[in-house]
């Protein structure tokens, strides 16, 4: 095994380690020692949390290389889910491609929450967590779609070795799409690339809102209401510009066409593993709650209260 993959390997492990340790505790934190004023919203921080430990997890097992050449797709797997075979490791793979996209579809959810929370009542949790599965479903049948895609491993297995005779592969698990322009693999690309761009247009879109009603003088908010909507819209705000790291994944694919190293093979999914452990983090700084029960918990100085109610609500409203 070479230097650099025996690098990639330890980035992998320890960056997914981190994450799933995060995401653990905020799921506590949030279940826990939510305020009752977002206590509701802790559903959707919640699910959140879950997806990104099952982004870790996956990622962890997979520990994966991607080959581009042409119409192909090939994925190398250097992890645990190599002991139970090719086939076990392409459905790990499905399920954490399935992950990312489902975390981003659940920033778009808060957002909207958020912004239904400001103009209407407060949704009952059972509907709350409706329009949880319903955003699920693009990623579910993304999901459905690879774990019953066609998959013959000695075509693949022989392609990939005629295409990239520069590589020993000999007892490595590999897996991959031979032709992506099939259901499965042409559904995810367009989901996970496509349809991410309108999401993240809705996210922006929502966020203006959000900060129009929170400077409406005749908004029926309080205070106390006010400066907590006004924090976690700064927590989105955070969660949705963290997702960018994605186009890092997206700019070492497309760097593949024109040019095969493993670095670039393993870049591909490398920056991707960071946005799990960004994502948590955003929570715990700017949910002044959660903030001061970390300060809490590891006997650190809580922070300072702001003097006034209309200098949080200013301060809030400029940070975001």
């Amino acid at each position: 095994m070479s230097e650099i993959t025996i690098s990639f390997l330890i980035i992998n492990s320890i960056g997914t380690f981190i994450g799933t340790l995060v995401n653990l505790f905020l799921c506590f934190v949030a279940a826990f020692h939510s305020p009752k004023t977002i206590k509701t919203f802790s559903i959707v921080l919640i699910n959140y949390s879950l997806t990104n430990i099952g982004a870790c997890i996956t990622g962890f097992l997979l520990q994966q290389r991607i080959l581009k050449d042409g119409r192909s797709l090939f994925y190398v797997s250097y992890g645990p889910c190599t002991v139970f075979g090719e086939r076990f490791c392409f459905n790990v793979f499905g399920a954490y491609l399935h992950f990312h996209t489902h975390a981003l579809w659940l920033i778009f959810l808060s957002f909207a929450y958020r912004y239904y929370v400001m103009v209407r009542k407060e949704p009952s949790r059972r509907l709350l967590q409706f329009s949880v599965f319903i955003v699920y479903i693009p990623s579910l049948t993304q999901f459905l779609g690879m774990f019953f895609q066609e998959m013959d491993l000695e075509e693949v297995r022989f392609v990939i070795q005629s295409r990239f005779p520069q590589y020993n592969l000999t007892g490595l698990t590999v897996t991959g799409a031979v032709d992506i322009i099939t259901f499965a693999p042409l559904y995810t690309l367009i989901h996970m690339t496509i349809i991410s761009f309108p999401i993240a247009i809705g996210i922006q879109v929502l966020r203006g809102k959000i900060i129009e009603v929170l400077v409406l003088k005749g908004v029926d908010l309080t205070t106390r209401s006010r400066n907590l909507h006004a924090q976690l819209l700064r927590t989105l705000t955070f969660q949705a510009t963290v997702p960018l790291i994605y186009f890092l994944d997206v700019f070492c694919f497309f760097l593949t066409h024109i040019w095969s190293h493993p670095i670039l093979e393993f870049s591909i999914i490398i920056p991707s593993l960071i946005v799990p452990i960004l994502t948590p983090l955003s929570s715990l700084i700017y949910v002044t709650p959660y903030r001061n029960f970390v300060l809490r918990l590891f006997a650190l100085r809580p922070l300072l209260k702001t003097v006034s109610s209309q200098s949080i609500q200013i301060i809030s409203l400029n940070d975001v």
